[in-house]
C-alpha cells in the first residue's frame, strides 16, 4: 500500500485493525520483554512502521528515547496524539528502506509489527535486513508477522474446506489488500537470512472476535500472529 492509502485507513485503524500489543491474550509479548530486561534501564526504542503508536503507548513508559517511524503522515499524527503524555518521543515519516540512513545501530530494542508483508518476497527480505541494521550490535528485535497456519485454520473453520498445500509463505487477500503471510518455518527463514541470531518464533494469540467470529468454537486454538524475536 502507498502512503496515501494508509492515510485513508488511519482514521479507522484503531477500531478495524487487530492491535496485538493490546489484544495479546496470553501476554507472551510482555513476558518476553520482561525476561530480556527490556522494561527497565530507560533503553532506546525504535518502532518501525509504528502505525498509530500502539507499542509505544503500551510500553513506552519503560523506555528512554522513543522513536516511531511510518510512511503515513496521518498515522504519525494519531500516534503523537495517543502518546502525548509520554516524554522523549520522536515521530519520523520515512520509508523502511531509508531507515538505516537515519537510525543506523540506534535501537536497544527495534519493534516492527506487521510491516514485512509485501507481495514481493525480495522486498520483504530487503526490508528485514534494513530493519535489522537499525538495532545496535547485540540489540534486540521484535517482529510481528501474520501467521499462515492461523489464517488457514480460520478459513477452514468458516468454510469447512481443507486449506490448500502451502510453501513457507503465501500471498493472502484480506480486506481488499494482498499481504504475505508466513508459516513458522517461513518466519524463521526470513530472520535467518537477515543475519539475526538467537531467533525464536512463537505464537501471540488474539481473540476470535478479531477474525469476525463472535462465538468461540470449542476445541479450536485461538488465532495468532507470529512473534519473532532475535538479536543482532
Amino acid at each position: 500500500m502507498k502512503a496515501r492509502d494508509w492515510d485513508r485507513l488511519a482514521a479507522a485503524y484503531e477500531n478495524e485493525v487487530c492491535d496485538i500489543f493490546v489484544r495479546d491474550r496470553k501476554k507472551v509479548i510482555a513476558q518476553w520483554l520482561r525476561a530480556r530486561g527490556l522494561l527497565r534501564g530507560q533503553k532506546t526504542l525504535l518502532d518501525i512502521g509504528c502505525g498509530i503508536g500502539s507499542f509505544i503507548k503500551q510500553y513506552g513508559r519503560h523506555f528512554g528515547q522513543k522513536i516511531g517511524t511510518d510512511h503515513s503522515r496521518r498515522m504519525l499524527q494519531i500516534a503523537a496524539r495517543r502518546c502525548h503524555k509520554l516524554a522523549d518521543c520522536t515521530w519520523l515519516q520515512t520509508d523502511v528502506i531509508d531507515l538505516p540512513k537515519i537510525l543506523h545501530a540506534r535501537g536497544d530494542l527495534v519493534v516492527c509489527s506487521n510491516v514485512i508483508t509485501f507481495v514481493s518476497a525480495t522486498a520483504c527480505a530487503r526490508a528485514m535486513k534494513e530493519v535489522t541494521r537499525c538495532a545496535r550490535p547485540g540489540g534486540a528485535l521484535l517482529f510481528i508477522l501474520p501467521a499462515l497456519e492461523s489464517h488457514d485454520a480460520v478459513v477452514a473453520l468458516e468454510t469447512g474446506r481443507k486449506p490448500p498445500l502451502r510453501g513457507a509463505t503465501a500471498i493472502v487477500r484480506r480486506d481488499d489488500r494482498k499481504q504475505r503471510f508466513y508459516t513458522a518455518a517461513g518466519a524463521r527463514q526470513l530472520a535467518t537470512r537477515a543475519g539475526l541470531r538467537s531467533i525464536t518464533v512463537r505464537k501471540a494469540w488474539y481473540p476470535w472476535i478479531d477474525e469476525g467470529i463472535t462465538r468461540a468454537p470449542r476445541g479450536h486454538e485461538l488465532p495468532w500472529d507470529w512473534l519473532v524475536t532475535a538479536q543482532r
